[in-house]
């Protein structure tokens, strides 16, 4: 049965509306006792197998398809780099993320502040509108349009901080901060219309791009986890906000 209801007042253009708006964890997904982190982490899988475009139910969002509107990439890492690239990327799509397989958490304890949860990522793709400037080796890169991003087995580990409130009886989780680490396999870029569509000079340059893709990828990871964090921290921010603690693990 569910556990507890709350209700949330919308007043529209043309009316008002009394929406009701239940946040119970279903029932196939399987609850915890507290400090299982082996049992949690199997049921975070199961979120990701039952529910790969989300659930109002517990305030889930698609996470088949995470949607950034912008993310700016730029060789400033001070590394040495056979790279120097700036990159801005507009209307990102992620998708793959509902592919990740849980490996491990920890930090699952009564009352605990701060948890950490460990990924792997099949393969995550990004599609974006892309404008860039900048040098690969000694080769000059300028141009815009449409491009590709696809990372091979993504390790990733989260960890997040929290905090708790009470709220009509109940405790609730309020995520204060995040942080992300990841590393894939493999890294593969493809940048469509670089030299105003020349066809084989594009081609040269993508080939040339993917060669060197460790060099590329880690001049540039900092954008892509930042990209990554805009992405999943209002996802987690609404299921904590909807579904109280006391919902995640066994009575």
């Amino acid at each position: 049965m569910l556990k507890f209801c709350y209700y949330l007042s919308a007043l529209l253009v043309l009316g008002g509306i009394y929406e009701i708006f239940c946040a119970v964890l279903p029932s196939n997904i399987p609850k915890c006792k507290i400090s299982d982190n082996a049992c949690v982490a199997a049921t975070i899988n199961e979120v990701f197998r039952l529910y790969p475009k989300g659930s109002p139910a517990f305030g889930l969002d698609d996470i088949s398809r995470l949607v950034v509107p912008q993310m700016v990439l730029g060789d400033v890492n001070g590394q040495p780099s056979s790279a120097r690239l700036n990159v801005k990327f507009e209307n990102l799509i992620f998708t793959g993320i509902e592919k990740a397989i849980c490996l491990n958490v920890s930090g699952f304890e009564p009352e605990s502040k701060q948890a950490r949860m460990k990924v792997i990522i099949p393969l995550a793709k990004i599609k974006a509108d892309y404008a860039i400037n900048g040098k690969i080796l000694l080769l000059t890169l300028k141009g815009e349009g449409k491009c590709e991003i696809r990372l091979k087995d993504v390790d990733i580990e989260l960890t997040v901080d929290v905090d708790f409130e009470k709220r009509e009886n109940h405790t609730f989780i309020v995520l204060k901060d995040m942080n992300v680490s990841f590393e894939p396999k493999n890294f593969h870029i493809h940048l469509d219309n670089l030299f105003d569509g020349n066809k084989e000079l594009t081609d040269s340059v993508n080939d040339v791009i993917n060669e060197n893709w460790r060099d590329i990828f880690h001049s540039l990871q900092d954008g892509i986890r930042q990209a990554f964090y805009d992405a999943i921290k209002p996802l987690l921010s609404k299921v904590f906000k909807v579904l109280p603690y006391d919902e995640f693990y066994k009575n």
